[in-house]
This record gives C-alpha cells, sequence and structure tokens, in this order.
C-alpha cells in the first residue's frame, strides 16, 4: 500500500494505517548512538514483516533503558548486495558475525530523545505489558504517550544537497555537496555549537528577512571532499560551519585552480564592507 494512503488511514485509525513499532536494541551489542551520529539511514535486522511507511521507535537497552530514536522505514526488504556491514559499531564481534546472516530493513532516523519520561518504567505505568523481548507493535495510549516525545522530525531541518551557481539560458548549474552537510545530526549539532549566522559574512536569515528565514542556514565541510577518508569521522564543531548559500557557493568555486579558503573569503568580505563605508 502506498505510504501516502497509509499515512490518511493512521489519521483515521483504520486497521490498514501506518504501523508503529517498539523495537529494542542492546547498546553492550551495537553502539548505535555512534552509528547515528556518522549516518542518517541505516539497515536494520528485519525480525518482523516490516514495511516501507511504517515507524519505529527504538528502545535501547542494557545501561540506558529508554526510548532513545524515532526512524522510518524506508525499504522494507534490502538484498543482500545493498547491506553495508559497518563493524566498527559493534561491540559485540560474535553478533557482528551473525548479523551477516541476518535479513535487514533500511530505516532513515526522524528524530532522538534522552528524556526520562521514555524510561523503562515509565513505559509500563503508560501501558507497556512484559519485557522489551522483541519488537512488538503499539497501539491506543502507549503509542500516543511515546509519540507525544517526538513532535520535531530533524530531516525537516536538511536544505538542498546542491549549490546553485550561475543561470545561464534558464539552466542551473549546480555543485555537490558531501554527505557530511546533509547529514542531519551533524547539521544540528553544528548549528547548536556555531549558532545560525553564516561564517563569512555574518548575515543571519531571520534578522533580514523576518520569521520566513528563522533557523536557515547552509552548513559547510570545511575539509576537501577528496582528503576524507573511508574511515572519517566528522566533528561537527570543528570540521562543520554555517555559511549562507552565496558564501557556501563561493567556497565550492575555484580560482584558477584552487579553492578560496574560510579565512581568505571572510577577509574579501570585510574588505568590501570596509570599502563601502568608506
Amino acid at each position: 500500500m502506498a505510504v501516502n494512503r497509509r499515512e490518511e488511514l493512521e489519521e483515521r485509525g483504520h486497521k490498514n494505517a501506518r504501523r508503529v513499532w517498539l523495537v529494542p536494541a542492546n547498546a553492550d551489542e551495537y553502539d548505535l548512538e555512534c552509528a547515528f551520529y556518522q549516518h542518517d539511514v541505516l539497515h536494520w535486522k528485519r525480525s518482523f514483516n516490516y514495511e516501507e511507511g511504517d515507524i519505529l521507535f527504538i528502545y535501547v537497552s542494557g545501561h540506558i533503558q529508554q526510548v532513545r530514536y524515532k526512524v522510518e522505514v524506508i525499504k522494507g526488504i534490502v538484498s543482500p548486495n545493498e547491506i553495508n556491514f559497518d563493524d566498527h559499531f559493534w561491540i559485540d564481534k560474535t553478533k557482528y558475525h551473525q548479523s551477516k546472516d541476518w535479513n535487514y530493513t533500511r530505516i532513515r532516523l526522524l528524530n532522538k530523545s534522552n528524556d526520562e519520561g521514555l524510561s523503562f518504567n515509565q513505559l509500563r505505568e503508560h501501558g507497556l505489558k512484559g519485557n522489551m523481548q522483541g519488537s512488538m507493535k503499539i497501539t491506543g495510549d502507549l503509542r500516543n504517550y511515546i509519540m507525544s516525545f517526538f513532535k520535531g522530525d530533524l530531516t525537516n531541518e536538511l536544505y538542498p544537497d546542491e549549490v546553485p551557481l550561475t543561470l545561464e539560458e534558464g539552466k542551473r548549474r549546480e555543485v555537490s555537496v558531501n554527505v557530511y552537510e546533509r547529514n542531519p545530526l551533524a547539521r544540528k549539532k553544528c548549528i547548536d555549537y556555531h549558532g545560525v549566522n553564516c561564517s563569512i559574512c555574518d548575515l543571519n536569515f531571520k534578522e533580514m528577512y523576518g520569521e520566513v528565514g528563522n533557523d536557515f542556514i547552509h552548513v559547510h565541510h570545511i575539509v576537501p571532499l577528496h582528503q576524507i577518508k573511508q574511515d572519517y569521522v566528522v566533528d561537527p564543531q570543528h570540521d562543520l560551519i554555517p555559511v549562507c548559500p552565496n558564501c557556501h557557493a563561493m567556497l565550492h568555486r575555484k580560482e584558477e585552480v584552487n579553492y578560496l579558503s574560510i579565512n581568505q573569503l571572510r577577509e574579501r568580505v570585510e574588505n568590501l564592507k570596509f570599502t563601502s563605508t568608506r
């Protein structure tokens, strides 16, 4: 059934509406926090017949014992040649080797929480019966209670994957930005640390355009793409900076054979401001 049709049925409480699951994950076996820090899309064990559009709330057991993540199934069944086995996220290496024989679903992170209201004891208070032994479909009061902690959607903070450069005869020339600039969690951590002013020209979209510009900004990855190795771990505070789309485009353009650095472009903008005020 089409996802948008299932969402319509969900609003009416129909039996064929999008399903919502409570799914356990063992923090002592797999470092889910680190995995979602680097990626917003993961492959997940298909222990039940998850379908595209299903919502999974992931309960992290072990030493955490809380619901931490809201994810969406974006592909119910993933073929073996599509699976990316990230062994460095696995704490239990025996489980890692076993995982190669599992069936998988592809999930996309929608939001995360670290609220004590989502602890195991609180879930029991609001309708959870028994222990978290495996995935279970949830409805009614328990589903509504958990959903109330995940009202936002991190992916709504994503901005275009491409930076427009020029218009030529009605066609837009573009340059792609890399995966670290698109990762919603990395973007959020960068903005939380640096703020939403452009690091080059200091433009603040809300101050310039009003409420429509609230919290709008691009982020730029400081390390050139060709220098990034496969096992690279992004540091949102030091590897990403907020920039407006104009400055972002200029950082992705070459002058002769080299890209302008952050400081070089900032110096040009400051010189221009100084000249215009004289």
